[in-house]
């Protein structure tokens, strides 16, 4: 009965484990994603800064402009410059902010993976607490039989001394 109990159990921890390694490869792509998330967020908020630069250049150039000589042409042409830039800023920030909304997304996504593979691994150590536990049983079980066969048998021969000492002694 207890072998069963035994199999059936190291049966379950096994499977809990290949479910640990799936769970494993989950977390692993997460925190690749997690990682690819924060590549692109970096990379967003370059943008915007750059826009942002090439903003305060233009507005720069416009005030540098109207300190030397200049025709409305050259207005006009830093004018859409700044417009552009004032585009690219606010396109910018709508990119970063998906970006970062995506980057706690994921954030939470390998927290709730790490979170599995932790209750995972967790029921893994009761399976084989509970494994050890009844072999533990098993051993005492089978130390305490091996013990009461050991009284059996020597009941048995001293017994069979007394019988045989007093077959002995009859006949004589």
């Amino acid at each position: 009965m207890a072998d069963n109990a035994i199999r059936s159990l190291r049966v379950l921890a096994d499977i809990r484990r290949r479910r640990g390694k799936v769970l494993e490869k989950t977390l692993a792509d997460q925190r690749a994603a997690m990682d690819r998330c924060v590549a692109d967020t970096a990379a967003a908020r370059e943008r915007r800064d750059d826009a942002i630069a090439r903003h305060l250049q233009a507005v720069e150039g416009r005030a540098r402009l109207f300190e030397q000589a200049f025709t409305p042409a050259h207005v006009k042409a830093i004018d859409i410059a700044i417009e552009t830039c004032i585009a690219e800023r606010a396109e910018g920030e709508k990119v970063l902010k998906r970006c970062e909304s995506s980057e706690q997304r994921q954030a939470q996504e390998v927290r709730i993976a790490q979170a599995a593979v932790r209750r995972n691994n967790e029921r893994v150590e009761r399976f084989e607490a509970r494994i050890a536990e009844a072999i533990a049983r098993k051993l005492v079980a089978e130390d305490e039989a091996a013990d009461e066969e050991a009284e059996e048998m020597a009941s048995a021969r001293i017994g069979g001394r007394r019988r045989a000492s007093q077959d002995t002694a009859d006949h004589a």
